[in-house]
């Protein structure tokens, strides 16, 4: 075969190429097609799937070591690195002639209830009960949640039951966005109605595509928040806010309605079936038929990761962006995420997916580069406290990048995961931080580039009782310090508890912290036309220098004077290392609220002294 300059025979690159082959504009491979056999393949998915102009948009061809082929396009005006999207091109059968280049792979079905897709989801169910040594140490059936939803007793109408001590499991747990109302729910008043039996047909479309997937499975039993949890009841819903980690970790699946917006969207979608593939039929030179079929190249890590960035403005996945859901996500040990193509499998030992770009032959999890394998080793196996600690905050940089509906649940959205931590002996747990590691915990800081990149606005919360000290004051994007011993100097005095908190791991249980370090005062501005919205600059007060430096603050709004009029504000730090950035509380002489922090600050050794002060 003569060489193409276009598509170079799509011959992987050696070495660190991350996959590249080659790249150009479309109207190269059309021109190209008519004398090139892989050109004219590329050219017509890329015709396709791409309705707009495909001769002017931009590509490449990628192909890695076990991974399918894929064609990136995007459109000349879409943002660097935010806009490419992905076609993926496969054959059938190792038999057929381009296998080598088009590695076989699965088509996508454009109804995600489809039979096929069923049976596949049934069978990697089947295959974990029966074949996964980790995952059949970890199942139990001998719990059951406050009150589940019978769904086997009748055919049409579901019933909601308070189970007995005598009663067990298995039981199914769903995650959903709620999507502001949900239009069935119990309360005080209908929670006998409910345990009377209900009609299937009364329930949401998601709820009943749940007690679908829960009937498949061969469940009697399932767990919907909204319907097991008394919404009007303040003492039931904190009563059952603290079981998450109990209802999710003990589930038998745990469903993902990850693509629904709310209650009424479904588990499942339906797609034009141009939509899901296209085959590209070619004839080579000795006469064989050459088969390559196209269809969307689907994102798998930003789901497994439970995190929305990765995935194509176009995809809809609203849970992914909910902290309540990511909390559910990691608790349990086992789930089925539906997405808008394929329904996703993730269990304590593999990952699989309907397309089959993830199958029983993919090899084993690895938990060192995985949020969720970390947890799910660590939490439930052994682990020193440093690697706790360091999973900790990297799930809390994880968890700020959500959403919450209120403010207020912040903390209760965690407590489930914060239970398991507290039990593996992280210590008392302090508003999202944990006592024997407090120092270095308060230096949490802004992410502001991952933050400016996806358009993270960061906002304090408008809970007045969460101390500014404390990640769970603001929402955004942040990252803990690496090393456990970040400064010098610094020293907790003594920490106020609230008292009569009935469960410290859901609610505000410290206020203020009196803490002694060097207390710096400066002169804070902001700087018309900045385009780095958190940068703020600052001057050390009473130095005859002018010299000013730069810093980023949590909240851009909570500092917006002018170098002309700039604001009080002050420098606690040690004798070297991080220090935080801090406004003192209008009317007090020594209570300071948090502003932002500061990688690394030394203070003049004229104003060198050790001062006592409180953050609230």
């Amino acid at each position: 075969m003569n060489s193409c300059t276009v598509c170079r025979n799509l011959e992987a690159l050696p070495g660190l190429s991350g996959g590249f082959i080659t790249g150009g504009i479309g109207n190269d491979l059309q021109r190209s097609a008519p004398t090139c056999q892989l050109c004219s393949i590329l050219w017509e998915g890329l015709e396709a799937f791409c309705l707009d102009s495909p001769g002017t948009v931009q590509w490449m061809a990628l192909l890695q070591a076990e991974d399918s082929f894929r064609l990136n396009y995007k459109y000349k005006e879409s943002p660097v690195e935010k806009e490419w999207i992905g076609l993926h091109f496969y054959t059938k059968s190792l038999r057929d002639p381009l296998s080598r280049i088009f590695i076989p792979s699965n088509g996508l079905e454009p109804d995600t209830s489809s039979k096929k897709y069923i049976a596949q989801m049934k069978g990697w169910v089947d295959s974990c009960d029966n074949g996964h040594d980790i995952c059949q140490r970890n199942l139990t059936n001998t719990y059951l949640p406050t009150r589940v939803l019978d769904v086997s007793r009748e055919q049409y109408k579901i019933f909601l039951q308070e189970p007995e001590n005598g009663d067990r499991g298995p039981y199914i747990a769903l995650s959903h966005c709620w999507g502001g109302v949900v239009p069935t729910i119990t309360t005080k008043k209908t929670l006998q109605n409910f345990k009377n039996g209900v009609s299937i047909e009364s329930f949401p479309k998601t709820f009943q595509d749940a007690m679908f997937i829960t009937r498949q499975l061969q469940c009697r039993y399932l767990w919907i928040d909204s319907v097991c949890i008394i919404q009007d009841s303040a003492e039931d819903w904190r009563d059952e806010a603290s079981r998450m980690a109990d209802v999710y970790g003990n589930a038998y699946v745990t469903i993902l309605a990850t693509a629904s917006l709310n209650s009424h969207g479904g588990l499942f979608h339906q797609h034009d079936p141009l939509d899901a593939r296209h085959t590209v039929k070619r004839t080579g030179e000795d006469g064989e038929a050459v088969v390559v079929e196209v269809r969307p190249a689907l994102e798998h890590a930003p789901y497994f990761a439970s995190s929305p960035f990765g995935l194509e403005s176009s995809v809809q996945a609203p849970l992914l962006e909910r902290s309540w859901c990511f909390q559910e996500y990691l608790l349990a040990p086992r789930v089925l995420s539906f997405t808008q193509w394929e329904m996703l499998w993730l269990c304590l030992t593999k990952r699989l997916c309907n397309c089959g770009e993830y199958n029983e032959n993919t090899r084993d999890i690895v938990a060192a580069s995985d949020l969720k394998a970390r947890f799910d080793e660590q939490l439930r196996g052994t682990s020193s406290p440093d690697k706790l600690y360091l999973l900790w905050q990297d799930i809390i940089e994880a968890y700020l990048r959500k959403g919450l509906t209120y403010d207020g649940d912040r903390l209760p959205a965690l407590a489930g995961i914060a239970q398991l931590f507290f039990k593996k002996g992280l210590g008392r747990y302090l508003n999202g931080l944990w006592e024997p590691n407090l120092i270095p915990g308060l230096f949490w800081s802004l992410d502001w580039r991952f933050g400016e990149y996806n358009g993270i606005v960061t906002k304090r919360s408008t809970d007045q009782t969460m101390p500014s000290w404390s990640w769970a004051s603001v929402s955004g994007s942040f990252h803990y310090p690496l090393s456990p011993s970040v400064s010098k100097g610094i020293e907790v005095l003594n920490i106020s508890y609230k008292s009569v908190i009935s469960n410290p791991l859901a609610e505000i249980c410290a206020d203020i912290i009196t803490i002694s370090g060097v207390l710096t005062q400066v002169h804070l501005w902001g700087e018309e036309g900045n385009t780095d919205y958190h940068r703020r600059w600052y001057r050390v007060s009473g130095l005859q220098e002018m010299q000013r430096h730069d810093c980023h603050i949590d909240v851009e709004s909570e500092v917006s004077c002018s170098a002309d009029d700039p604001m009080d504000a002050y420098i606690l730090s040690g004798k070297t290392g991080p220090a935080l950035i801090l406004h003192r509380v209008e009317g007090t002489a020594s209570s300071y609220r948090r502003l932002g922090m500061l990688g690394s600050f030394r203070p003049r050794s004229e104003l060198f002294h050790t001062q006592t002060i409180q953050l609230v």
